[in-house]
């Protein structure tokens, strides 16, 4: 076996505080991994096994070991997958063997930190049934007799959660789902020690989805949901937490066989809500909210017929409830805000309440809102604020609207209220007016935003701008609904138009504030992160100001890009001393460049102001390369400046053609930035706005494009989210530069070929969880195909340069695509629908294809997989609202005339 090295002083500086001697230790323990992997899982596992080591560095050594064998990126982890399955067999054995030992230490954190371990490695092992005594171990150390200590105990049903929470539910036989789920529940029994019966309710949770087969049988179910149940009565309070957060996921997972038990759980839980410590409160509420959730998605997804109503047939009784929880704020957990508590919990779950029932919650929250909103403690005040604003969505604009009318001036006063948290609170509020009410009234319904209230309204907006960052965040967000509210597409003027530039001024000089300092002297102190997300929520709502402006506001929005512009230059020249400082000049550029964006878009959608762009075009152009070149020394911003550089290709159109030698390199590096993927998903958006806009300009360029596309899109580094773009990409660059694509084309088509057969199979394994991925394959595919049909329609048609051979080509692969098309139409993963862009898109192909290639036509009529006409009877069935409808329906009547078939 692998040589041991005593690793115990580098693993402690791991957690030195010493920056200096932690990365020196962290290099070390790299350097062995690579150089000698194995003599590096040998020492580690040595560490962690030894019992005369000192608990922290035997924790290290897990985490180690833990993260040998696992990451959180997909490519890495496979990765890490094949190079464990790889290692000697006797060296893994020795680490299994060592592991399973180390839940019987008798040290806590050591066992476990060796649960998470074992489940990490079971993950690859299970898969190919090369650990096949774990489970039998585990189930012995809970069979044990004389019963193992409580400890072994203990960590082995952790081991059993953290399993059943990493494996896919595939790879476990029926017989062992059974067998871990008789330990788990026998761990829950009342004889046990508190410490063995959290860990086992707790792995029950991480388990419940694997007991399908055991909740359909009555018996089973039944003493399932009793031994749950009877632990939300346990004196421990973390076993009624975890008993209730059980509880959670049944009803996420076995909504559907809930019925039987609901009284019970009704009693249970508003118990717990009335009367129990406010953890376990705070989880009876959650439990609420599952089941309001699940029902909310079955309404969404056209389900109601298997909707039990359990929430709005409670509603009447849990209604007084969850407002008596909102009285009971916790105003220390208040400023901490990864804090949730009953409050919280019972604030989400009325937002829930109101969106089921509708316009029944409104008669019975107007009572708690008038008769707290002026209470004299802050507590009641705020709560009454808070159910005022949690009904806006659900109820009709109707039912809300003498309510909304008679609260506007009491919200609007409350900015000025002496406590913070209600300041914050009526913010929020009136942002969820604005944003469900404002702008969506009845025909017949006066504005709930009448213009003679804007005065009044904005003076006091704006003077919470002055306020401390959590007011101004939501002061923000109200302001930005308000504007879109407003907002009436190329419109001549709105309400807002006299007030933008005020308004405009008012938020930057709010975001500025927040930049500059951490500390206000007449505020107090702050989080420093709450100051950058007030100074973002400001940039925001500038920008949507600028969206919704109207015609009359035009000049304004051309003079606030020069500003922008000036702004931008002026940080350009700034000096950067420290990588902290570079960080924050990052986020500032970005949020200028989001800016920048926005005023050409605005200006764009006018051709006389897009016309007042010409003069500012070279500079434009020039401060965007400039940001993008600073990035690339490490201190400044890329993806908003690649992102207002898209915006400015549609703004000049052809004319962008004279900045392509300057912009092609950022293009490509951003391409090849696989590290952040974002960026490398804004370029390929880019790109192809950049295509559309100088067309056959792009050609010198595309051998390099063209190869790194293709390289990204074989490579498993690259984030697969970027890969269906990266297809789409293809279809833009043939279509830009034409016949000039058939160089390309045996490549690309070699690539598709494989995103189809990738497509097809994921509707064969029926996989939910892939469906949306795989509709954004196919829209990948189908306009890579279009865009290449389309580039190429003239030389195929009139047989000219390269045609015959490029039609010879595609017609090769006519059947992968017909399969491919029929595949769409085969597919049930997301019911008795399809994706009406993705179905709109293929038929459209397949019209194309028809149009342009001799015989296509023929081979469809005659293709094996005719379910791509049941995709043209959804689109039939679906009418003619898409935008797409012309382009659809000429295809539809393409290929009846191209198959002569009358069945559609």
């Amino acid at each position: 076996m692998a040589t041991v090295i005593d690793l115990s002083a580098a693993l402690a500086s791991t957690f030195s505080h010493d920056a200096n001697i932690r990365q020196q230790a962290e290099q070390h323990l790299d350097h062995l991994k690579e150089s000698n992997f194995p003599g590096y899982l040998a020492s580690i596992t040595n560490e962690l096994g030894n019992e005369e080591r000192a608990d922290d560095i035997r924790q290290a050594a897990a985490l180690q070991l833990k993260n040998s064998v696992d990451a959180k990126d997909a490519a890495r982890r496979q990765d890490l997958m094949l190079k464990w399955q790889g290692t000697d067999a006797a060296l893994k054995q020795h680490i299994r063997d060592v592991l399973l030992r180390c839940l019987h230490s008798p040290k806590g954190d050591v066992r476990k930190t060796t649960a998470l371990v074992i489940a990490k490695i079971a993950n690859i092992d299970i898969q190919s049934n090369a650990w096949p005594t774990l489970i039998p171990t585990l189930l012995n150390n809970m069979a044990a007799q004389p019963p193992a200590p409580v400890g072994t105990r203990q960590a082995t049903l952790t081991t059993f959660g953290y399993i059943c929470e990493e494996i896919d539910e595939s790879l476990l036989s029926s017989e062992n789902v059974n067998m871990i789920l008789t330990a788990v529940v026998a761990g829950m029994g009342e004889s046990e020690q508190d410490e063995v019966r959290l860990a086992a309710i707790t792995a029950l949770t991480n388990a419940i989805h694997l007991a399908r087969n055991n909740f359909e049988v009555e018996t089973e179910r039944n003493y399932l949901m009793t031994v749950v149940c009877k632990c939300t009565l346990a004196s421990s309070q973390p076993m009624r937490v975890a008993a209730f957060q059980c509880l959670q996921q049944i009803a996420d997972n076995y909504y559907s066989k809930l019925q039987s038990y609901m009284t019970e759980l009704y009693g249970l839980s508003t118990k717990s809500i009335k009367d129990d410590e406010d953890e376990v409160a705070t989880q009876a509420i959650e439990f609420w909210s599952t089941v309001a959730e699940y029902e909310l998605d079955m309404m969404d997804d056209g389900k109601d017929d298997q909707c039990k109503n359990f929430t709005a047939s409670a509603a009447e009784y849990l209604l007084p409830l969850m407002l008596e929880c909102l009285t009971k704020q916790d105003e220390e957990a208040l400023e901490d805000e990864g804090t949730w508590n009953r409050a919280m919990a019972a604030g989400f779950f009325l937002k829930l309440l109101a969106r089921i029932c509708k316009d029944r919650v409104v008669p019975q929250v107007l009572p708690f809102v008038t008769g707290n909103i002026s209470s004299p403690d802050w507590h009641f005040r705020e709560a009454a604020t808070f159910a005022f604003g949690s009904i806006m969505e659900g109820p009709s604009p109707a039912s809300l609207d003498q309510f909304v009318r008679a609260g506007l001036p009491f919200l609007t006063n409350a900015l000025k209220d002496q406590h913070r948290v209600v300041r914050e609170t009526t913010a929020w509020a009136l942002g969820q007016v604005f944003e469900h009410l404002h702008g969506n009234e009845a025909e017949n319904q006066h504005p709930i935003v009448p213009k003679e209230s804007i005065p009044a309204l904005l003076s006091a907006l704006v003077a919470s701008l002055k306020d401390e960052p959590r007011v101004v965040y939501y002061v923000c967000d109200a302001l930005r609904y308000l504007a879109l509210g407003f907002q009436s597409p190329d419109g001549e003027t709105t309400p807002l138009s006299p007030y933008l530039k005020d308004l405009v001024q008012n938020l930057y000089e709010a975001a500025e504030r927040f930049r500059r300092d951490h500390c206000d002297a007449a505020v107090g102190h702050w989080d420093p992160r709450e100051g950058g997300k007030a100074q973002i929520a400001a940039f925001e709502a500038i920008n949507d100001l600028v969206r919704s402006s109207a015609r009359d506001t035009l000049e304004f929005v051309g003079t606030l890009l020069q500003v922008v512009l000036s702004a931008i230059n002026a940080n350009l020249e700034t000096q950067i001393t420290t990588h902290q400082a570079a960080e924050k000049m990052a986020t500032l550029q970005g949020q200028f460049c989001g800016m920048l964006q926005v005023c050409m878009e605005r200006l764009c959608r006018s051709d006389d102001a897009r016309a007042a762009l010409i003069p500012f075009r070279d500079k434009i152009m020039e401060t965007l390369l400039q940001v993008m070149a600073r990035t690339q020394s490490g201190a400044g911003v890329h993806e908003e400046a690649m992102l207002a550089v898209g915006t400015f290709t549609v703004a000049v159109g052809s004319d962008f053609e004279k900045y392509l030698p300057g912009f092609m390199p950022f293009v490509r590096a951003g391409l090849q930035d696989h590290m952040q993927w974002q960026v490398c998903l804004s370029t390929v958006g880019v790109l192809g706005d950049l295509c559309r806009a100088v067309g056959t300009a792009i050609w010198p360029y595309c051998d390099e494009l063209v190869s790194i596309v293709l390289a990204n899109l074989g490579s498993p580094n690259v984030h697969r989210n970027i890969k269906p773009e990266l297809l789409t990409v293809l279809g833009d660059m043939a279509f830009a530069i034409e016949g000039n694509f058939a160089k390309y084309l045996d490549a690309v088509l070699t690539i598709l070929r494989q995103a189809m057969a990738m497509s097809i199979q994921m509707v064969s394994s029926g996989d939910y969880d892939t469906y949306d991925y795989n509709n954004m394959l196919r829209r990948g595919i189908i306009d890579a195909f279009s865009g290449i049909v389309q580039g190429l329609a003239d030389d195929l048609t009139k047989g000219t340069n390269l045609g015959p051979a490029s039609r010879d080509r595609l017609m090769a692969e006519l059947p992968a695509v017909f399969q491919f098309v029929s595949s769409i139409g085969a597919d049930k993963t997301g019911g008795d629908t399809y994706d009406e862009d993705v179905a709109r898109a293929a038929i459209s192909l397949l019209g194309d294809m028809c149009s342009v290639l001799p015989g296509a036509g023929a081979a469809l009529a005659n293709s094996p997989s005719k379910e791509w006409t049941q995709v043209i009877q959804f689109i039939l069935s679906c009418g003619d609202d898409s935008l797409s409808s012309n382009n659809v329906n000429w295809a539809i009547e393409v290929l009846r005339k191209a198959t002569n078939a009358a069945y559609f």
